[in-house]
């Protein structure tokens, strides 16, 4: 264990204090299956709060639904972590969505979501054959706590905004395994060189079982290699969280069009009219109709019929002069010549 503090900056952050000694191949079976171990937290999560109304889990979405946005943040060390808003919302109704019942508060939220995350675990498969199945759950670094008004930093009396929320999540969305790791220092070389190893392995195991690496439970490692064996979205989110991507994409599309007839008409687009297009989302639909009738059989005119019984004709002999050909053994005509003297 070292007990020296270093600077920001110091070369030594985020490396092994023994590089023989860390355990490369286990680093990249906990980046591989982290995806995993959060899909089996928001089920544990849904389960817990089923115990908690007292009710079957088919009829928990007529009561709450588990709302998040997550993002993942590497360490110094590569290894990536996640930070996640996680609120209940009630069902969905024809006004909007209802609440979510009194007795849920963000306190009870917050022991749910301790709870459900230090249950989780997941046994990953071998990396390769001799290799040995491995336990995964999150480390005990974990921590849940309410968002609440006091936990602003400009204004303690204020509650959250959106905008806020948001930045929360930007932080740690707009980090990359560049901004966290030394992606050049000797630690970050021997993951790439540890994940080149794996997929020989991987791809010799395949080809003698004949089986397709695809198959493989690591059979695409090589293609994170880039992200350090990650393979998740550095951002998922519930649905219902915020607006969707379909909505963003109409929106996107709606200022490219207003950017665009601006700049053909010479004008500057109004960072005012923005606003509107980001708040207006009427849903653009196109009305396809599509019918199909019985036209006919054959050809239109008596010559279109000739022209294609005659090219379907020579078609067909070319067809019999080929297979002929074929069968034809050839036959070298030419004979030796005398030479002079003989």
């Amino acid at each position: 264990m070292c007990h020296d503090r270093h600077a920001d900056g110091d070369e030594l952050l985020g490396q092994p204090l023994c590089r023989d000694c860390y355990d490369y191949e286990s680093h990249l079976v906990w980046q591989w299956w982290a995806p995993e171990l959060w899909r089996r937290f928001t089920i544990d999560l849904r389960r817990a709060l089923t115990k908690t109304l007292s009710v079957p889990e088919s009829r928990l979405a007529e009561l709450v639904t588990v709302q998040y946005a997550k993002v993942a943040e590497y360490q110094q060390r590569g290894v990536v972590h996640f930070h996640a808003l996680i609120r209940l919302d009630g069902p969905k109704t024809d006004a909007g969505f209802a609440s979510a019942p009194a007795c849920l508060t963000a306190a009870l939220l917050a022991r749910l979501v301790e709870q459900a995350a230090a249950g989780v675990v997941f046994d990953a498969p071998p990396l390769h054959e001799g290799d040995l199945v491995r336990r995964l759950r999150f480390g005990t670094q974990l921590g849940s706590r309410p968002i609440a008004a006091a936990r602003r930093t400009d204004d303690p009396d204020l509650a959250l905004t959106p905008e806020q929320v948001a930045g929360y999540l930007a932080k740690y969305a707009t980090k990359s395994a560049t901004d966290s790791t030394d992606t050049d220092s000797a630690h970050a070389r021997r993951l790439r060189a540890t994940i080149a190893e794996a997929t020989d392995r991987i791809h010799a195991d395949a080809q003698r079982d004949g089986v397709p690496v695809r198959e493989h439970p690591y059979g695409l490692l090589w293609k994170w290699r880039h992200m350090l064996g990650f393979r998740g979205h550095f951002s998922t989110k519930s649905r219902r969280y915020s607006v969707t991507l379909g909505q963003l994409r109409r929106r996107r599309v709606r200022y490219e069009r207003a950017l665009a007839a601006a700049n053909r008409e010479g004008r500057t687009l109004d960072v005012r009219d923005l606003d509107d297009l980001l708040q207006a989302d009427v849903e653009e639909t196109t009305l396809v109709i599509g019918q199909w009738t019985y036209a006919g059989t054959g050809w239109d005119t008596d010559g279109d019929t000739e022209l294609a019984k005659a090219a379907a004709a020579r078609a067909r002999e070319y067809a019999q002069e080929r297979a002929q050909a074929k069968k034809t053994p050839s036959i070298d005509q030419s004979e030796p010549t005398e030479r002079e003297g003989d």
